[in-house]
């Protein structure tokens, strides 16, 4: 959970709604609970927060909420919910196209070649019915990884040089500017999906699955 909304109640002195006129965050959703209000705050960067207020007015509650008679966790959902993307627009052309079994679910990856739970990742997929779409992210605490990703998007079968990269053998492929430029893309789209780390992956419903998350997976593949 984000700590935004608390910092900002410790800046100031005065009302909440004091608070939102002079950050500019603004709310944008409300949803009654019953005896409490969720709400959602947008922020002039867009980011977006979830908090509660009391009926009254008198209090703005920070932290997870839980159903008491369900056990769900009404916050997780809510910042779920928030942090779906449009699949719809993401470009999956541009992917590198793995396809295990007859590739019946679809599911969408961010990968970095050189992320030890990437590997993990892909090895849990090979066993399954999906066809993933993947996107490279060499991350910058594996050096090679860069120079790897180039590699693989300028092999003449990229799905194989991936296998051949995560299996742990060298590829015979020299850089090339198509594989560098359309590495940037690959770059550019998993920034605008959210990426934060690798694996992210996200279903066809457009729900993420940060890391290596097996439970999650599982669930998205049935």
């Amino acid at each position: 959970m984000k700590n935004s909304i608390l910092g900002l109640l410790a800046c100031f002195s005065f009302s909440f709604a004091g608070v939102l006129e002079q950050t500019g965050a603004k709310i944008v959703e409300e949803k009654d609970l019953g005896d409490i209000s969720q709400i959602v705050i947008q922020f002039p960067d867009g980011r977006k927060e979830v908090g509660y207020i009391t009926k009254d007015n008198k209090y703005l509650i920070i932290g997870n909420v839980i159903d008491a008679k369900t056990g769900e966790n009404i916050t997780a959902k809510k910042y779920r919910e928030l942090d779906k993307v449009d699949v719809s627009k993401v470009p999956l052309d541009e992917a590198v196209k793995l396809k295990f079994g007859k590739g019946t679910k679809k599911l969408i990856m961010v990968a970095d070649p050189d992320c030890p739970f990437c590997k993990k990742a892909y090895q849990y997929l090979k066993n399954k019915d999906v066809e993933v779409y993947l996107f490279l992210f060499p991350l910058n605490i594996h050096p090679q990884a860069y120079d790897k990703s180039v590699k693989i998007l300028c092999s003449k079968d990229p799905a194989k040089a991936y296998d051949k990269v995560e299996s742990g053998n060298q590829l015979q492929v020299s850089k090339c500017k198509e594989g560098e430029d359309k590495l940037k893309r690959h770059i550019l789209i998993a920034n605008k999906l959210g990426v934060r780390g690798t694996p992210l992956f996200i279903d066809m419903q457009g729900h993420k699955i940060n890391g290596l998350n097996i439970p999650e997976l599982e669930e998205a593949l049935k």
